[in-house]
């Protein structure tokens, strides 16, 4: 996975370690900005980033002119606990897909109204990292979501961006699937049509084409639908053979 693409995800995690590893509790306050810079050795920017995330959460709370202070997180929501539970049934995973398809074309529209051209270049790193994929045992997993994260982000709207941050690895879940292929040229034509769908994607909101943009990710997340049901007709008829 690109680290530029996830560093806000790691100083995030860099932080909640920093609040236990302290016996930091609610109403304490974190370090000035600067201070985490140089500690996580990142930018102001990135650092603002993941404190803004974890405001979002409940997890932290500023005060105007004295700092970001520990707050007491919101209790988990069962029914958003069951709702974010990864997919285990093959139905599962066909109704989040359908549901991703209600969410993450929006934001593809949005996306391409609203993206900046540090937005664009992480959604072009994801797409590198996800062609030097092709050859692990990952199925390019990990920049797929990275991808699809950079979009989130693009639009400027944090609560695209926290589902994909809460729903983590099991937006692809092909890995976990277990799907798999004959030999490796069908597992990297498999790829390169994913490949294609994601830069058709990206054209969309580099040209700045909303319409062009939340066409191109319905047909995408139509066709991972689609891709998951004939995997399931194909092992279903295997075991039964």
């Amino acid at each position: 996975m690109s680290a530029t693409v996830h560093l806000t995800d790691r100083v995030k995690l860099d932080l909640l370690r920093l609040i236990e590893a302290d016996g930091l509790i609610p109403g304490d306050k974190l370090p000035a900005a600067d201070e985490l810079c140089r500690q996580f050795s990142v930018s102001r920017t990135v650092v603002r980033e993941a404190i803004a995330s974890l405001k979002a959460e409940g997890r932290l709370r500023s005060l105007r002119g004295s700092g970001v202070y520990v707050e007491t997180p919101p209790p988990a929501a069962k029914g958003m606990a069951l709702f974010m539970a990864a997919p285990e049934e093959i139905g599962d995973i066909l109704d989040f897909m359908e549901f991703r398809i209600s969410v993450e074309v929006e934001a593809a529209g949005l996306a391409a109204e609203r993206r900046t051209e540090v937005n664009l270049l992480r959604m072009a790193q994801a797409l590198a990292q996800f062609r030097r994929s092709f050859k692990d045992k990952t199925l390019a997993t990990d920049a797929d979501r990275a991808f699809h994260r950079a979009i989130a982000d693009a639009t400027n709207n944090n609560r695209f961006r926290l589902f994909v941050d809460e729903v983590g690895e099991r937006l692809i879940p092909r890995r976990a699937l277990g799907a798999s292929f004959a030999d490796e040229r069908s597992k990297t034509e498999f790829l390169e049509v994913i490949a294609g769908e994601h830069q058709r994607i990206y054209d969309a909101i580099s040209e700045r084409k909303p319409d062009e943009a939340r066409i191109a990710m319905r047909r995408h997340l139509e066709d991972g639908r689609r891709r998951y049901r004939d995997w399931r007709i194909a092992h279903d008829i295997a075991v039964a053979g």
